[in-house]
């Protein structure tokens, strides 16, 4: 087994990442398991960090989304998420946290609220295991996190976003279990809305529109799943509303998702709804982000607003089901538009922030 290997750092906003040399453990606690990375993805959040819109206490390594193959297994850790062996060799992906399984919230339901909660690439370097994220040669996973690992042959690029933006989209579908012949409105078109947009025509909606103000985003959202689009880069909120209830019988949608993390929209989408309708709230992660919400409205409405935030084990083991069936696991493959090796993390980083891509893929080497 390598003794060491390298890492790219953060350390702060416009500073490039430095890539570092790191020791491997050569001892795992229980539970525990490292792992090489295979690829990781740069999710929009590690952009925010990056760009200084987000806070994150460094100095750590970044990325969350991520594939690994097993190199080492700690004591208990023998089998996965699905209940399945694991070995060294394995393929696998993990949850975005490690949650304690003991604790209030994690009794309750939300491992992703876990009193102790750690999560990948986002966790400083000085508190005690720094190599936990992905833009690394090797990550160690801590106790308490859930391994996957991957069904059949999905293919890697469809995987590593899956840890990310397809278990939330999982998430999200759950709590407003959209019913086939539903009209569902998704706003926005990055790779969560397109995900979601998948998850809710397998699901049998009626009618699945994606609202963004990028037009290549919007096309890209039509190979998801989406039977229509609204530009709101062309199209005002007044004539998007009437274009909305053309495309749902006049009623507006049963379903809203906000996931593009606009307050002024997600108050729009609540007047769009139907009688009865649900608004899910994914989006919204950054402090001041409040919306206007007209109480008479959710009352005489009869409407819905649900919130959600990450996911837990049993959605990422969803997200991997869903990949294997069909031919969802070749789309979400092409949603990884380039990919860089480690020591380019600056150009990947460049790239997936110009919005070309859903997403793109660090690798250790190429």
């Amino acid at each position: 087994m390598a003794e060491r290997t390298l890492a790219a750092v953060f350390h702060r906003s416009g500073d490039p990442l430095t890539l570092t040399d790191f020791a491997l453990p050569q001892a795992l606690p229980p539970g525990g398991a490292l792992c090489r990375v295979l690829m990781a993805t740069i999710c929009g959040s590690d952009l925010h960090t990056i760009a200084g819109r987000r806070q994150e206490p460094a100095p750590l390594i970044l990325g969350h989304e991520i594939v690994g193959e097993v190199v080492a297994l700690g004591d208990d850790l023998t089998r996965d998420g699905f209940g399945d062996p694991l070995a060294v060799g394995d393929r696998v992906t993990w949850t975005i946290a490690a949650a304690c399984g003991r604790c209030r919230n994690c009794q309750r339901g939300y491992p992703q609220k876990c009193a102790a909660l750690r999560k990948y690439g986002h966790n400083c370097l000085h508190d005690g295991q720094p190599l936990t994220g992905g833009y690394a040669g090797h990550v160690v996973l801590w106790p308490g996190t859930t391994v996957f690992r991957l069904p059949g042959n999905l293919p890697i690029p469809a995987v590593a976003p899956a840890n990310c933006a397809l278990a939330t989209a999982v998430h999200a579908v759950e709590e407003v279990d959209p019913q086939p012949g539903e009209s569902v409105l998704i706003l926005g078109a990055g790779l969560f809305g397109a995900s979601l947009a998948a998850l809710v025509r397998e699901r049998g909606a009626a009618a699945v529109i994606v609202a963004d103000v990028r037009a290549e985003r919007l096309a890209q959202a039509r190979r998801f799943g989406a039977t229509a689009t609204l530009d709101l880069g062309k199209l005002d909120l007044p004539a998007a509303t009437e274009c909305l209830r053309s495309l749902t019988d006049g009623h507006g949608p049963q379903v809203v998702f906000e996931v593009c993390g606009q307050p002024h929209l997600a108050s729009w989408a609540l007047d769009t709804l139907d009688i009865g309708g649900r608004l899910l709230v994914a989006g919204m992660v950054m402090p001041g982000t409040g919306f206007a919400v007209e109480g008479n409205q959710l009352t005489r409405r009869c409407l819905t607003v649900r919130g959600i935030h990450n996911y837990a084990p049993r959605h990422l083991a969803e997200a991997l089901r869903f990949l294997a069936r069909q031919d969802h696991a070749r789309l979400f493959a092409e949603s990884v538009g380039d990919v860089f090796p480690l020591v380019r993390i600056q150009d990947a980083i460049a790239a997936a922030d110009s919005g070309d891509y859903l997403r793109v893929g660090v690798v250790p080497g190429c």
